[in-house]
Formats: C-alpha cells, sequence, structure tokens
C-alpha cells in the first residue's frame, strides 16, 4: 500500500510577519507541495515511464518569490479569476470600480493587485485534506461584501489533486475562483512546451478582442487551430495562433451540467508522463504561458532556471471571463444567503499513447 500523507515546515514570514508554511502532501507515489500564503501550487513531484521522479511545476525556490509574483505562479486567483473589462462593473444599479492591475491592459486581472494570491491563509489539517480559510474584507480591491473562503486540497492515492473552492458573503458581489498552477510534464525546467500533445472536451472557444476581453460571440472550433478534440501537438500549432501570442483562449466544456467531467489531457510523448483535468466548471483556459517572459522580467526561479515563454502550459477551468459584464453570460453574482461551490482535480500517470477524449 502506498504511503498517503500530510506534514507541514515552516517556509517563511510575510513582510507584516505572518507564518508561512509549505505542506507535503503525499499519495499514489506523487507529492504536492502547496504554501497556506495565496494556496499556492508550488511543487507537484512525479515519476516518468522509467520512474525517475521530476518536479513538473512551475514557480519559485523562496517565500519572496511568491510575495511578489507576478505571473501568479501556482496561486489561486479571486475574488475573480480571469479579467473584468476595463476593471469596472455595475451591481444592483451601483457601478464598482475595481483594481487595474493588467499588464496587458486597462482591466482587473486574476483579483487585483493582492486578491487572494498574495494573502496568508489560516489553516488546519482534516485527516488527509488540507482545509485552507481566509476572509476578504468589504471593499478589498474595490468589491463589496466580506466574503469567507475556503479551499480544500487533496492528494488522493490514484494521484488525483483535488481542488475544492467555497465562498459566502454578506452582500451581492462576483465571485469565481481558480488556481493558476502551471506545469511541464518533462519537468518545470524543461522549456518550450511544443512537444506536448493536448486533447479537449471541447468544441467551442470565446471569441476575445485584442485586450482578452471576450465579446460575447461563441465560435466553433471546427476546422480551426483550437480543435483539440483529437490529440494535437502544441509545436504544430502555437506559432500559427492568432495574434501569435500562443495558446489563450478560452474552451467552453462540452455537454457541461455542473457535474465534474474530464476536460483536458495533456502528454509528453518522452517521459510518459500525462495529466487530466476534470472540473464542474463551464470553461477552461488553456495558456501556453507566452507572457511567463514579459512578466518574469529574467528574473531566476526555481534553480535559477529562467523561465521563457512558451516554457509552461496552464489548464484553468472557472466560469465565463468578465461574465460580471456580459449579459448572456452566466452570473458569477452570490448574494448572501447562497454559496458558491466550485471543484477541479488534476490526475497524474503514465502512458504511452494519448487517447481521444469521448
Amino acid at each position: 500500500m502506498s504511503l498517503k500523507e500530510i506534514t507541514k515546515e515552516h517556509f517563511g514570514k510575510t513582510s507584516d510577519g505572518k507564518d508561512v508554511y509549505v505542506f507535503i502532501l503525499r499519495a499514489g507515489g506523487v507529492t504536492v507541495r502547496v504554501l497556506n500564503f495565496g494556496c499556492v501550487v508550488k511543487e507537484i513531484l512525479v515519476p516518468d515511464k522509467d520512474g525517475n521522479i521530476t518536479d513538473i511545476c512551475l514557480g519559485h525556490d523562496t517565500f519572496e518569490g511568491y510575495e511578489d509574483n507576478p505571473a501568479f505562479l501556482g496561486a489561486i486567483c479571486g475574488r475573480v479569476a480571469n479579467r473584468i473589462d476595463g476593471a469596472t462593473f455595475e451591481l444592483d444599479g451601483k457601478r464598482y470600480d475595481v483594481s487595474k492591475n493588467d499588464p496587458l491592459g486597462n482591466n482587473l486581472c486574476h483579483g487585483g493587485f493582492v486578491g487572494f494570491t498574495r494573502r496568508c491563509f489560516d489553516w488546519k489539517i482534516d485527516g488527509f485534506k488540507l482545509i485552507l480559510t481566509y476572509t476578504d474584507v468589504d471593499g478589498a480591491e474595490g468589491f463589496p461584501g466580506d466574503v469567507d473562503v475556503t479551499v480544500t486540497y487533496e492528494l488522493t492515492s490514484d494521484a488525483e489533486f483535488m481542488m475544492d473552492y467555497q465562498a459566502t458573503t454578506n452582500k451581492a458581489t462576483p465571485i469565481d475562483m481558480a488556481n493558476h498552477f502551471m506545469v511541464n510534464l518533462a519537468g518545470h525546467d524543461h522549456g518550450y512546451v511544443g512537444d506536448h500533445i493536448v486533447t479537449s472536451n471541447s468544441s467551442e472557444i470565446l471569441e476575445f478582442n485584442e485586450r482578452f476581453i471576450p465579446t460575447g460571440k461563441i465560435l466553433s472550433v471546427e476546422g480551426s487551430l483550437f480543435d483539440f478534440r483529437k490529440p494535437v501537438l502544441l509545436g504544430d500549432v502555437l506559432e500559427r495562433m492568432p495574434g501569435k501570442d500562443g495558446l489563450h483562449h478560452s474552451h467552453l466544456v462540452q455537454g457541461h451540467d455542473g457535474q465534474k467531467r474530464l476536460v483536458a489531457r495533456a502528454e509528453h510523448k518522452n517521459t510518459g508522463r500525462y495529466l487530466e483535468v476534470w472540473s464542474t466548471e463551464p470553461q477552461f483556459v488553456a495558456y501556453s504561458c507566452f507572457y511567463l517572459d514579459f512578466l518574469l522580467k529574467g528574473t531566476p526561479c526555481k534553480a535559477g532556471h529562467v523561465y521563457q515563454k512558451s516554457g509552461g502550459i496552464l489548464f484553468m477551468p472557472h466560469k465565463y471571463p468578465n461574465a460580471v459584464n456580459v449579459a448572456c453570460f452566466p452570473s458569477v453574482v452570490v448574494r448572501p444567503g447562497e454559496t458558491y461551490h466550485a471543484s477541479s482535480s488534476y490526475k497524474f500517470g503514465v502512458t504511452r499513447t494519448c487517447d481521444v477524449i469521448s
């Protein structure tokens, strides 16, 4: 029977003196290290087809890297993941102006300058679950309402890393959380992910404008570079993507009904490692990390490695981007008495083939 446990070690202190811990989750031959700061996924150690264990998660060695973390490496994004157009929205007849922190446009991005990404969460261990909690106060980043957040992490015996998000509020407010961890299945320092094979359960994508804001229009992937319903070698499509900034698009999940389903899969042929993404959410952002070098500006990360553009891949399930401003998108507003709930999981394994998702 394989080892299953959670342990913790001290990792550092925030600039205002709060203790930061790294929690080590071991199960199914996989080890995942996460922080109570920003719910960061710091490390994912996975064997390859020959049993060689490598860290596949892009990140930083030190706490100082995560306290800054301009690329949101491994961190939770909230209250609202992705972008809010113009960093403003109207709710119940009142306009709210939120933080304009998007380096690629005049928008809110992934929750703001601090958001949930740069907050120290309270923690407890319940069996083999790590439960992280935080209260975001009324007015944080310009959002209304006190929001009580719970993020639960669990690594199962069959190497499935489960993320569960819940939140309640005392005022109507948008909530849409997601984790921004990036992987390279050949190893975090491998470089270009063009040698990864990707499959997805998506026949439609959202149309975006030049500022990465959805127009409200939904496009079929049929006959396009975004059709991953059969396995696609990323290197065959990345340089041909519209805008020449790689894969950075929202894919709608076929048959979405709120139940957890397989939405995407990536595989690295040489090592045999694969990652399956499961989620209750209606869409996922597939991102080939084109802006890594721009955001990190040459800053050395793990083991002194300088991450370059397209050095990792991100699959981030959540609700529709900018939904608070697009009437035809399902609402992300949570009201008093309601509970926001979403769940995603990432299953790691080794194979020699990449099957079509059906």
